[in-house]
């Protein structure tokens, strides 16, 4: 093959993987820094999370994301400020990159799903979320989730965590709603989609 072939080879190689690669998810920071009147509080989408009797929900809006362990507010130039596990917390998020407190997860989008890899809250994940379903590990791939869709908004599926020393294995049933504008994942809020399923996750 002549040169020119071999570069063209190549050129049209490097064309078709990157249709296929990942991209950095840009973020969507809300209109202004501060909400106007009544604006605060609005709530667009939500993550309820249940499995093994117990459970979790997260509202999240424009301007804030709220709900069992976590409470932040926008604080202007892609900074999240408030509480999250029972701290003060700092979160910033710029394009496909994520960062916190014991957090650095990039977010990229890809075939119409989020796939979200990286430390949240000092925990190894590597997670897939879509309107179709959500897989992938957490706690040091120690434990794995298969949801698969069964309705708009409804992913169930197994939750489970081999155990170790001086621990029994667990399964369980695991149920993720997707509530509001959540059900259009990968075309959501973020990064507040990403904290409120994150958060709601155990």
């Amino acid at each position: 093959m002549s040169g020119s072939g071999s570069r063209a080879a190549v050129a049209w190689i490097a064309l078709a993987l990157s249709g296929c690669a990942p991209t950095a998810a840009l973020m969507t920071p809300p209109p202004s820094v501060k909400p106007g009147p009544g604006q605060g509080d609005e709530t667009t989408g939500g993550i309820e999370f249940a499995a093994g009797g117990v459970g979790s929900s997260i509202a999240y809006g424009p301007w804030r994301v709220k709900g069992e362990g976590i409470d932040l507010a926008y604080a202007g130039d892609g900074a999240w400020a408030g509480t999250w596990n029972g701290s003060a917390a700092r979160f910033t998020a710029s394009q496909g990159l994520l960062q916190g407190p014991g957090t650095a997860v990039r977010i990229d989008q890809r075939d119409g799903a989020l796939a979200l890899r990286g430390t949240w809250a000092g925990r190894p994940i590597d997670l897939t979320v879509s309107r179709t379903g959500l897989q992938g590990t957490t706690s040091q791939g120690a434990c794995s989730l298969d949801l698969r869709s069964t309705g708009t908004g409804n992913l169930t599926g197994s939750l489970g965590c081999p155990g170790g020393e001086g621990r029994p294995a667990t399964s369980a049933t695991g149920r993720l709603r997707l509530l509001g504008e959540a059900v259009l994942v990968p075309d959501v809020l973020l990064p507040q989609f990403v904290l409120a399923l994150l958060t709601a996750l155990p």
